[in-house]
């Protein structure tokens, strides 16, 4: 109880916190998810085994910055020469090693494509976001409780011990319904079709799980329970915006398709 009690309380800091930039747009939209990119890179380093470099986690959030940036055209040259860069680093640099810069590749650009794709959200306005971020945390919070009271089949122990299938279930239910009643009552100041809705309420919530299981794969390949401690009973800020990042890149990869 006390653990979900302080869950709860986080969550709700969380959201006074984070709201109002996304509501406003700009600047203080930008401020928010630098920071967070920041905190990001900060706990991918804090992560890895061996020396903490954090003059890595640095350049981590220096080639966020960059890739946000870069032109769509010149993509994917960007693409080749970080590779190039990070392989460099473990030839030069002992303590890094081919595992890690793997891990800092992706991550990193699962981060970028992710705030990248916010700024084509934004193209849509502040309900396209409010519609992504109700089925990710709808989902989210679904499953938690779900599993909390009904969890009784593990789901996979091997990434993550207590996900039930219970929770899978009951999260992607949840997820579902309140992304069917954001997406309907505000279609229309989003103003895109009705299949839109359809789609991405039936999917959305499935990819944010696939999100925080791909996460939680990498915590269990370095034997750590959370990448993080800054939210009390949430862990770190890419425990909190895992599945988020997921559910970022692949609506705006839907808004690509299906609408441009």
């Amino acid at each position: 109880y006390q653990t979900m009690k302080q869950r709860v309380i986080t969550a709700l800091m969380i959201l006074l916190v984070t709201v109002p930039p996304l509501y406003v747009g700009g600047i203080p939209l930008k401020i928010l998810v630098f920071a967070l990119s920041a905190l990001a890179a900060y706990e991918l380093i804090s992560l890895r085994n061996g020396p903490k470099n954090y003059g890595l986690a640095a350049f981590i959030f220096l080639s966020i910055i960059v890739f946000y940036n870069v032109p769509h055209r010149f993509y994917i040259a960007a693409l080749g020469f970080y590779a190039i860069v990070l392989f460099l680093l473990t030839i030069i640099f002992e303590d890094i090693k081919v595992t890690d810069i793997c891990y800092i590749f992706i991550v990193s650009i699962i981060i970028t494509l992710a705030v990248k794709g916010i700024l084509n959200i934004y193209n849509y306005g502040f309900t396209m976001m409010l519609y992504v971020g109700v089925t990710c945390y709808g989902c989210d919070s679904g499953a938690y409780f779900f599993g909390y009271f009904f969890g009784k089949h593990k789901m996979i122990p091997r990434i993550s011990p207590k996900k039930t299938w219970e929770g899978a279930f009951g999260g992607w239910l949840t997820g579902m319904v309140l992304s069917l009643l954001v997406g309907i009552l505000l279609i229309k100041n989003i103003n895109i079709n009705i299949g839109f809705i359809l789609i991405n309420s039936f999917m959305l919530p499935i990819i944010a799980q696939i999100g925080d299981l791909s996460f939680s794969a990498i915590k269990r390949h370095y034997g750590v329970k959370d990448f993080g401690s800054i939210f009390p009973g949430h862990g770190g800020v890419l425990d909190r915006l895992d599945s988020l990042l997921f559910c970022l890149m692949f609506i705006n990869s839907v808004l690509v398709i299906m609408v441009r």
